[in-house]
């Protein structure tokens, strides 16, 4: 289905889930829901009150009969409901790097024409030095680029595929967002900022910005990514639905 991470099947499954919660909205108060019922309150919906349970039963009967019943015991949900797994493939998920944020440049810095021209120049050096593998010396040879023309979107991006390399998302995340800040048509950033976003299991960063970047300009390997993450999030959709045809919602993640 063309836009969308998820297959007919997906939605259809989806679509059972809201015709549960129309049918019942007090399942919106399942403590495993409430992320969702905050999202429904957010964009203003309201909910009608909680049925309280009726702590009744006075009645003396000696058996049960139509008007008065006893109260049963609620049942154990250990006992009469099945865990759901949601599957999260985390393979390639890093540790989230907490160095100190790198030189960013002076944003009000007057760029000349000399800045430029030494500027490219080292930018030529530093993508030789990724394409040797030095990805530290390329981050350090794009910094002084970036120094001198901090006014250049391209260079944050590319110092930020260096530093993908490292397995430093964090700082690659902070590399495309100034660069988007300076222009929010870079392709080159939304993908790297994606791929960044996926390292740290932020799938649905990930799976934005990779989207973004393939409708600025589709490139194979963003394309490739994005289907890569798109799994994630539509397992967890799946798997919310169909338990909730059970009246029963208790989600489980496991990692593999």
């Amino acid at each position: 289905m063309s836009g969308l991470p998820f297959t007919k099947a997906h939605l259809l499954e989806l679509e059972k889930f809201v015709a549960l919660i129309k049918a019942d909205p007090q399942i919106l108060y399942n403590p495993e829901l409430k992320f969702f019922k905050n999202f429904v309150e957010s964009l203003g919906g309201t909910l009608p009150p909680l049925n309280k349970p009726n702590v009744g039963g006075d009645s003396p009967g000696v058996g049960p009969t139509k008007t008065a019943k006893k109260p049963e015991p609620e049942p154990n949900p250990e006992e009469e409901s099945e865990e759901s797994d949601i599957e999260l493939d985390v393979s390639g998920v890093v540790e989230p790097d907490i160095e100190e944020p790198q030189a960013m440049g002076d944003s009000d810095k007057e760029v000349s024409e000399e800045d430029i021209d030494i500027s490219n120049a080292k930018k030529r050096e530093a993508i030789s030095a990724y394409s040797d593998g030095d990805y530290e010396k390329a981050i350090q040879i794009y910094t002084e680029a970036i120094l001198l023309n901090p006014a250049s979107a391209l260079l944050y991006a590319k110092r930020g595929q260096a530093y993908l390399q490292l397995n430093k998302p964090n700082a690659c995340i902070r590399d495309c967002s100034r660069a988007l800040q300076i222009n929010p048509d870079s392709a080159a950033a939304y993908k790297f900022r994606g791929r960044a976003h996926r390292l740290l299991g932020h799938w649905e960063e990930a799976a934005k910005d990779l989207r973004e970047s393939c409708k600025l300009d589709f490139d194979e390997q963003a394309d490739e990514w994005l289907r890569e993450v798109t799994p994630n999030l539509a397992n967890a959709l799946v798997v919310l639905s169909s338990t909730a045809e059970d009246g029963e919602l208790k989600v489980r993640i496991s990692i593999r």
